[in-house]
C-alpha cells in the first residue's frame, strides 16, 4: 500500500496588508456629496485597530457617472497604483459605487484578482478573495447596471414630457443670441453677422465664399468653415422657432447621444423667442439649399486608394488611371513626363495584395510587434508626465493636503482637537484638495498622446479581426493613413499610431 504523507496547510501570512478605499458619488449637490475628510475618517476608524493592515490612500470620484471607467480619473489612478504594486486590498461601500457597467466592473475585478489584489464590497458582503464569489458579483453588478439604466430612462422620460409640453429649454445657445434667465435674447453685434450670412447666401454667394469673407474680416476668434455656415443657414431658431430632439441618447451602455434621423419623434415649437431673420428669407435659403443638395445623377464611386498614395521620389500624389484590362496608379509628375519622375505606374491589384499580406502579418504577430511598442510608449509618456514640473508640483501639493487631512483625522480620533476647529479645517482642506485634483486632471488631459490612442485603437481592431484572403476596403480605411511608393518594387504603409511597414510588390 502506498504511503501517504500529509502536507500541512500554510498559516495565514502576518504581513501588513496595504489597504486602499474607493468611493464615488454621482452628484455634485451638497446633500449627496460626502466630504473627502469624512471618507478618510471612516476608513481610518475602520482600520485603526487592525494589526495587519495599513491605510494607503483614499480614491474618490465626485459628481461623475459610474457607467464608464474611463470617465473616472480617481478610479484610473487606483488601477494604475494597483498595477504598480502599491496596494494589496481595496475597500468600497457597494458594487454600484465601484461601477454600474457590468462588463467593466467584472473586467476590473478580474484584473485585480490576477494581480493578487482583493476587493471587499461592504454592503453586499462580497470579498473577491473568495473564489466562489464571481457569479454573485456578476449578479449584483447587473442589478447596479439596471439601476443606472432605470435612472437614465426616468431622466429621458422627464425630458420627453417637457418636449411634448413645449417647456423644454435647450442647453446650447446659437450664435447671434445670449441666454438670460433661461431665455434667448438677441445679441446686437452677432445678430448682424447672422443677417449678413443670410443676405449673402440668398444673393447667390456660396457657403465657402461666405466663410472666407468672414475669416478675412476677423469676425470672431474661431475659424469660419463651410459646415459652420450651413449650420446657421439651417437653424430654425433664427426665425424664432425651436425644433426639439434633434439628437437622442441610446438605450444601451455606454450611453451615447446620436443624431436623430427619424428614429425618434421630433417636436417643432413656434414662437419660442424673438427672431433674427424674416421667415421669407429663411424659406428662400432652405429652397436654395435643397436645390444644391439634389443628386446630379452622377454617382461618385468610392476609391479606397484615392488621396492615399504618394511618390517617395518626388512627393507628388498618385492618380488613378483605368486601362483596358486593369486599373493602375501613377505619379502625376511621371504621367506628365517620364523625365520628371522615374517611378512608373503600378497596378491597383498589387497595392491590394500588399495590404492583404501586411494585414495577415499584423493580425498574427501584433502581440509580439505592437503590444511591446505600446507598453514602451506608455512608459515614456508616464516618465514625461512625472518629469513635468507643473504636474509634479500639483501632485506634491495633493500629497501634502492628504497628509494633513490624515493627521487631522487621527488627532480628532484621539480627542486632542476641538470638534468645531476640526470640521472647519477639514472642510477647507477638502476644498483645496478638490481644486488641486481638478487642476491635475486638466494637466494630464493636456499631456494625452494622440499616437498612444491610435496605437491602442489599432491593437483593438486587430484583436477583434481575423486573417483575410482578399482586399477589404473597410479594414484598409481603418488602419492605413498613407502609402508611399519607395520604388517600383517596394512600398511603405503608414498606419494609425505613427508606425510604418514596408512590403515588396511583384513586377
Amino acid at each position: 500500500m502506498a504511503e501517504i504523507t500529509v502536507i500541512p496547510a500554510r498559516e495565514r501570512s502576518t504581513e501588513i496588508v496595504r489597504t486602499a478605499a474607493y468611493a464615488r458619488v454621482s452628484s455634485d449637490s451638497q446633500d449627496q456629496l460626502n466630504s473627502f475628510a469624512a471618507q478618510i475618517r471612516y476608513y481610518t476608524e475602520l482600520l485603526q485597530n487592525s494589526a495587519d493592515a495599513i491605510f494607503v490612500d483614499m480614491y474618490a470620484d465626485q459628481g461623475i457617472t459610474g457607467t464608464s471607467a474611463t470617465k473616472r480619473p480617481e478610479f484610473q489612478r487606483l488601477m494604475s497604483d494597483c498595477r504598480k504594486g502599491k496596494i494589496d486590498r481595496i475597500l468600497t461601500k457597494s458594487i454600484s459605487r465601484f461601477g454600474r457597467n457590468t462588463p467593466e466592473c467584472l473586467e476590473s475585478v478580474r484584473e485585480l484578482k490576477a494581480l493578487g489584489i482583493s476587493v471587499y464590497f461592504e454592503k453586499e458582503n462580497i470579498d473577491t478573495a473568495e473564489i466562489s464569489t464571481e457569479m454573485m458579483l456578476a449578479i449584483y453588478s447587473q442589478f447596479a447596471q439596471e439601476e443606472s439604466m432605470s435612472i437614465s430612462r426616468n431622466c429621458r422620460m422627464g425630458v420627453h414630457k417637457r418636449m411634448v409640453d413645449g417647456t423644454y429649454i435647450a442647453a446650447s445657445t446659437p450664435f447671434g443670441y445670449d441666454c438670460a434667465d433661461g431665455k434667448l435674447k438677441i445679441n446686437p453685434q452677432k445678430s448682424e453677422i447672422v443677417k449678413q450670412i443670410f443676405t449673402w447666401y440668398v444673393s447667390g454667394i456660396g457657403m465657402a465664399e461666405i466663410a472666407a469673407r468672414l475669416n478675412s474680416q476677423s469676425v470672431r476668434d474661431e475659424i469660419w468653415r463651410h459646415g459652420t455656415i450651413r449650420c446657421i443657414l439651417t437653424n430654425e431658431k433664427y426665425i424664432g422657432d425651436t425644433l426639439l430632439q434633434k439628437r437622442f441618447t441610446l438605450d444601451t451602455l455606454p450611453f451615447k447621444a446620436v443624431k436623430n434621423r427619424g428614429e425618434k419623434e421630433q417636436y417643432y415649437v413656434s414662437g419660442t423667442h424673438e427672431p433674427i431673420i424674416e421667415k421669407s428669407v429663411f424659406d428662400s435659403a432652405q429652397k436654395m439649399l435643397a436645390e444644391r443638395d439634389k443628386p446630379s445623377g452622377f454617382v461618385k464611386k468610392n476609391f479606397p486608394f484615392r488621396k492615399k498614395i504618394f511618390c517617395g521620389s518626388c512627393g507628388c500624389a498618385f492618380k488613378r488611371k483605368p486601362r483596358k484590362n486593369c486599373v493602375c496608379w501613377t505619379c502625376r509628375k511621371h504621367d506628365e513626363s517620364a523625365d520628371n519622375c522615374k517611378i512608373r505606374q503600378i497596378r491597383e491589384t498589387e497595392f491590394q495584395a500588399a495590404f492583404v499580406r501586411l494585414w495577415n502579418k499584423l493580425q498574427a504577430h501584433y502581440k509580439i510587434v505592437l503590444s511591446p511598442m505600446l507598453r514602451q510608449l506608455e512608459t515614456l509618456s508616464e516618465r514625461k508626465k512625472s518629469g513635468n514640473k507643473q504636474i509634479a508640483t500639483i501632485r506634491k501639493e495633493i500629497a501634502e493636503i492628504k497628509q494633513q487631512i490624515h493627521l487631522m483625522t487621527v488627532l480628532n480620533l484621539q480627542g486632542t482637537l476641538d470638534e468645531s476647529y476640526f470640521k472647519e479645517r477639514t472642510q477647507e482642506l477638502d476644498r483645496r484638495l478638490l481644486a488641486s485634483q481638478k487642476q491635475l486632471h486638466a494637466s494630464l488631459d493636456d499631456e494625452k498622446s494622440e499616437r498612444l490612442d491610435e496605437l491602442r485603437k489599432l491593437i483593438g481592431i486587430l484583436e477583434k479581426s481575423e486573417p483575410i484572403t482578399e482586399f477589404d476596403e473597410i479594414k484598409f480605411g481603418q488602419i492605413v493613413n498613407k502609402i508611399t511608393v519607395l520604388s517600383e518594387t517596394e512600398i511603405r504603409f503608414d498606419l494609425i499610431g505613427g508606425i510604418g511597414f514596408t512590403e515588396r510588390i511583384a513586377r
